[in-house]
């Protein structure tokens, strides 16, 4: 009987001790409020909100609520399968298919029309949907020694933003890596002209993107007064290149707008970072003979290990979530991410789910995919640098 009462008794006098605690901080709770309430209604609800609706199904329609349905959205968005891609062979004769310009011919004709058109020709794959399972799509196919797998997937389309994503990012994150480092060594001695070098290269990390990715729009034009093509029919070229509707251009353009924008702000971080090696160590370094090179092998790369690890992990971030350059450089009456999707990346996916589609609950779910993606990602890099450092 006295245990019973006890436990009630003691958890009332630490209530208590709570309440008096936090009375007496009062004023730094109170102090604490402009930050605590925007953070409430603007981050921390809004992400409980979005990881219920990423088990609904909804349409953001007032008379129609959120119905729940598991993890379903996460089955359509993750299913995916992998088949050997066969050859295909023609159902009447038996005979190999091969592909010629836009024609499939059987392979007991291939020599008179290889002849005939001055045109070689490659045996065809079978038809996708012959492969894969109902409800399937190819994603891509590779050839892996020597045999040739298709991958398929119930929502290509998330799986092909991923893989232009995954594209982006490497290319963005490695080249400004390897671009502000460079700005930084190259400028790093304190001199006027240098001051005003690096001053023009981090302008573009302060413009609005979506004003300096309108500029970019007119550069690469395709009519006559792009930039670009008006340089060139100055110099006697004969056609326009149309960058913002050829598949092959699309990414090449989001990544040197992403490097030309992004560079000059590792710059800053980079010089911050060299600023704080002593010279003293440079200087022992050239006592004991060693040149350019092995000074910047030894001495400047790992003791700039903890700058290039922020580097990469916020240039991850950052690239996953490519947004607005998109969004202005590709997005018609059509839809979103260019011309065959070939800039779709993974948050305009998520955009046009959301907000063109309204699947919401659909779109939370590419939400959650995407962080899980990051923050495992993050992770890595840091575990990778502090092996680094430890080693």
């Amino acid at each position: 009987m006295t245990s019973m009462t006890s436990a009630p008794a003691a958890w009332s006098i630490q209530l208590r001790k709570g309440l008096h605690r936090i009375w007496k901080a009062q004023t730094s709770y109170i102090m604490l409020l402009p930050f605590l309430v925007p953070f409430m209604i603007f981050v921390a609800i809004p992400i409980v909100s979005s990881a219920y609706l990423s088990l609904t199904e909804y349409r953001g329609v007032k008379n129609n609520p959120p119905v729940y349905v598991g993890f379903d959205n996460f089955t359509e968005l993750l299913s995916v399968e992998v088949k050997e891609f066969p050859y295909r062979v023609d159902e009447d004769t038996g005979e190999s298919v091969y592909r010629c310009g836009r024609k499939n011919i059987v392979e007991s004709e291939v020599a008179a029309y290889e002849a005939e058109n001055d045109e070689s020709c490659e045996r065809a794959f079978a038809r996708p949907r012959e492969v894969l399972s109902d409800g399937y799509q190819e994603v891509n196919h590779y050839t892996i020694f020597g045999k040739t797998y298709i991958i398929g997937a119930r929502d290509a389309r998330f799986w092909h933003a991923l893989q232009n994503t995954t594209t982006y990012v490497i290319a963005v994150v490695i080249l400004n890596v390897i671009f502000g480092m460079g700005l930084a060594l190259a400028l790093q001695k304190q001199t006027f002209f240098n001051m005003t070098l690096r001053t023009i290269f981090f302008l573009p990390s302060v413009t609005s993107t979506v004003a300096v990715t309108v500029v970019w729009s007119w550069i690469f034009r395709g009519q006559d007064y792009g930039l670009i093509n008006a340089v060139r029919n100055a110099l006697g070229a004969d056609s326009t290149i149309i960058f913002l509707r050829n598949v092959d251009w699309t990414l090449p353009v989001l990544i040197m707008l992403a490097v030309w924008g992004g560079m000059g702000y590792n710059m800053i971080l980079f010089l911050a970072g060299l600023q704080n090696i002593s010279q003293d160590i440079y200087e022992a370094a050239s006592i004991d003979g060693a040149n350019t090179r092995q000074k910047f092998r030894f001495i400047t790369l790992p003791l700039l290990r903890p700058t290039l690890l922020f580097v990469t992990v916020t240039g991850t971030i950052g690239a996953f979530q490519v947004f607005e350059s998109i969004y202005v450089l590709f997005t018609d009456a059509e839809g979103v991410g260019g011309i065959l999707d070939s800039g779709l990346s993974s948050v305009v996916y998520l955009y046009d789910q959301g907000f063109r589609q309204f699947n919401l609950g659909y779109a939370s779910a590419i939400a959650w995919i995407l962080f899980f993606i990051i923050f495992v990602l993050t992770l890595i890099n840091l575990r990778a640098g502090r092996t680094r450092e430890e080693a």
